[in-house]
């Protein structure tokens, strides 16, 4: 699966730089990944607020475009069936077992709510499904042992925060954009407060991966002043944080219910980006600890 030759004699020796989640046909595997809890977090909150549109996009996110991610990934997808019979041994297999749920009564709520009256015990499996997925997702990762920066218990926590907190986000905004109803709540003041809590998640999420990796920092400096610079700087720092806490404080300064529409969209818009090329970068850039600790001039 590796996308890249490695010199077999330095594999282990230094610090080495996994390839196969994130390098060639590996970035199906991200980006089904990402979809899938990204599809999970919009369906969890649109059901929170009672956004039927909301739930209908996130279930097709997670479904068609993180499934069928998934689907392109495998090496022969039509024998998938076979990787659903180890769920007690395999993320994969509870993965599959998971999302399948997921999209099953996440189909049936859509269906009678479309078309009749929604069953609660229905809508309330379907979100726990939902939670479910996110958090298989971060278990799936941070099961790689060997790679410091996953290996946390706290890492599917993290996944299932941002998720749903940048699924509430695009909820609230496209609910302001086109003038769709939010039952009982200040559309504005919450979109606002969801900028800020995302802030604070995309920070615990730097610096947690920092503790996790100890006195190397290999995976910090390789966003800060590596490789990943150009995503790390302009994406992640001053798009996903710098730019929606300007209009946070913009907002609460000249008033909310001031503030633009298109400014919340544009911050919404590049929390997301944001929050992709935070995780892009933290896979991109976990390794497997060598027997020394000092990284080759080569490393990137």
């Amino acid at each position: 699966m590796l996308s890249e030759k490695m010199r077999p004699y330095e594999f282990m020796v230094y610090p080495t730089l996994q390839t196969a989640w994130i390098r060639g046909k590996g970035l199906l595997l991200f980006s089904g990944l990402f979809l899938v809890e990204f599809g999970a977090g919009i369906f969890l909150a649109a059901s929170i607020l009672q956004s039927l549109w909301g739930q209908a996009a996130g279930w097709l996110i997670s479904g068609a475009l993180g499934g069928g991610c998934h689907f392109l990934f495998l090496g022969h997808p039509f024998r998938i069936y076979k990787a659903i019979r180890r769920p007690g041994k395999s993320w994969i297999s509870r993965g599959l077992f998971i999302i399948s749920l997921f999209l099953l009564f996440g189909f049936i709520h859509l269906v009678l709510s479309f078309f009749s009256t929604p069953l609660m015990w229905v809508t309330i499996v379907a979100n726990i499904m939902a939670v479910a997925t996110i958090l298989y997702g971060g278990y799936e990762i941070a099961d790689v042992k060997s790679i410091q920066t996953w290996n946390s218990s706290f890492f599917p926590i993290q996944m299932l925060a941002r998720s749903f907190f940048i699924g509430l986000a695009i909820v609230l905004v496209i609910n302001l954009l086109f003038g769709f109803d939010t039952p009982g709540i200040k559309t504005k003041q919450w979109l606002i407060v969801t900028l800020l809590i995302n802030i604070c998640l995309f920070t615990l999420s730097l610096v947690s991966i920092g503790f996790e990796e100890g006195k190397e920092k290999l995976s910090l400096s390789m966003m800060i002043k590596g490789a990943l610079k150009s995503i790390f700087w302009p994406w992640v720092i001053t798009g996903g944080m710098i730019i929606p806490l300007i209009v946070a404080v913009y907002g609460f300064a000249i008033g909310v219910s001031e503030t633009g529409v298109v400014i919340l969209l544009i911050a919404v818009i590049l929390q997301v980006l944001g929050d992709l090329l935070l995780r892009y970068s933290l896979i991109r850039s976990g390794y497997y600890p060598g027997l020394f600790p000092a990284r080759p001039a080569d490393y990137r």
